[in-house]
């Protein structure tokens, strides 16, 4: 309630209106003159009148007329929603959060510089996320959702255009947060589809068919499947039904990857082994495929900027409503204009027509 005004303390002055109420009624009853009737009749027939119920009236006027000023002064205003057609895309984020994530794509020379900064370098975790942050800060009208995955599934947030919120969930993902023993690819890409069919934030579940908008999954990851109950190839079969295409990207260099194991208790330094992660392109490659995406390759943080870019650039937006922006009316003019009306027939019904005795 207190949103609408913009100096909402200024109410505070309301309370004073009772103090204020028991002056006037008490200064107009001290300003009262004894009058010498002859008779007691003729003082009931005086005492009785309209004009004495319009003299009580009076105070209360002022007392209305004061509490809007005080009303007004508080600058209330009433939000008004804009709603025009703003074209966008549905995009639901498949982010891989298994162990392999941890692995670093540097060459000799790069750790090397890293360290010699005090540094070490972001593994493909951290530059997914800082990729896809910056992907979502260019975002204007595209509802975004996210899953992640390692051994399981879980949805992240559902569709939403609320990028603010989705910008705070990426920053406290952390690999560790799930069990990264595993890489369930098809319950990922299963959850991705069905956060697909969520018609806007109302939680109403409809076909796809239905929808203009185009639906689309990103699927970023370094890994073959291993672990899941439902293959990547039955969710691609899913997403097809439901008219949702695929794009996989397969982040970080193939053949062994370096991964940290500990910390060098003399330098400071993390220190890295070399591991053989198995990948599986021709899998991704069938998926997109299958669903009408296309795969990518993204051996760094370019090629992934890059690689998000283009699929998300060259999409059809769909028209729909939405709420562009929120404006604010000022309705403290009509409370002023009613006050003053209150304070001018006071006056005049006070002095034109029952005239107070001198």
């Amino acid at each position: 309630m207190l949103e609408l005004f913009e100096y909402p303390w200024v109410l505070l002055l309301l309370i004073l209106l009772p103090f204020y109420g028991l002056l006037l009624y008490g200064r107009r009853h001290r300003r009262s003159s004894p009058v010498m009737f002859s008779r007691v009749e003729l003082a009931r027939q005086v005492s009785g009148g309209p004009r004495v119920a319009l003299r009580q009236l009076m105070p209360l006027l002022r007392l209305v007329a004061v509490g809007l000023l005080i009303i007004a002064c508080a600058r209330p205003s009433i939000p008004e929603e804009e709603e025009a057609e703003v074209e966008g895309i549905d995009i639901y984020v498949v982010l891989d959060m298994s162990g392999s994530m941890q692995a670093i794509d540097v060459t000799d020379p790069q750790l090397a510089e890293y360290q010699r900064k005090g540094k070490e370098p972001p593994n493909r975790f951290e530059v997914a996320k800082e990729v896809l942050a910056d992907v979502v800060r260019e975002r204007t009208v595209d509802r975004i959702g996210m899953v992640v995955f390692a051994r399981e599934a879980f949805l992240q947030f559902p569709l939403t255009l609320d990028y603010g919120t989705i910008l705070r969930q990426l920053d406290q993902l952390e690999l560790g947060d799930i069990d990264g023993s595993g890489t369930a690819i098809g319950n990922a890409l299963g959850r991705g589809v069905a956060g697909l069919r969520e018609q806007g934030e109302d939680g109403v579940m409809s076909s796809l068919d239905e929808d203009p908008r185009t639906k689309i999954i990103v699927l970023i990851t370094d890994g073959d499947r291993r672990g899941g109950n439902l293959s990547p190839l039955e969710a691609a079969d899913f997403g097809v039904e439901h008219g949702v295409k695929i794009f996989p990207i397969l982040v970080g260099r193939e053949g062994k990857a370096r991964v940290p194991v500990g910390r060098n208790l003399r330098s400071g330094r993390i220190t890295y082994r070399y591991q053989d992660y198995p990948v599986d392109p021709e899998l991704l490659e069938k998926i997109a495929k299958r669903t009408g995406g296309t795969f990518y390759r993204a051996t760094d943080r370019r090629a992934l900027e890059s690689n998000l870019h283009e699929i998300l650039d060259n999409f059809e937006r769909a028209a729909v409503e939405d709420i562009t922006s929120v404006s604010r009316q000022q309705v403290y003019g009509p409370l002023v204009a009613w006050a003053v009306l209150l304070l001018v027939l006071e006056m005049l019904v006070t002095y034109l027509i029952i005239r107070p005795f001198p």
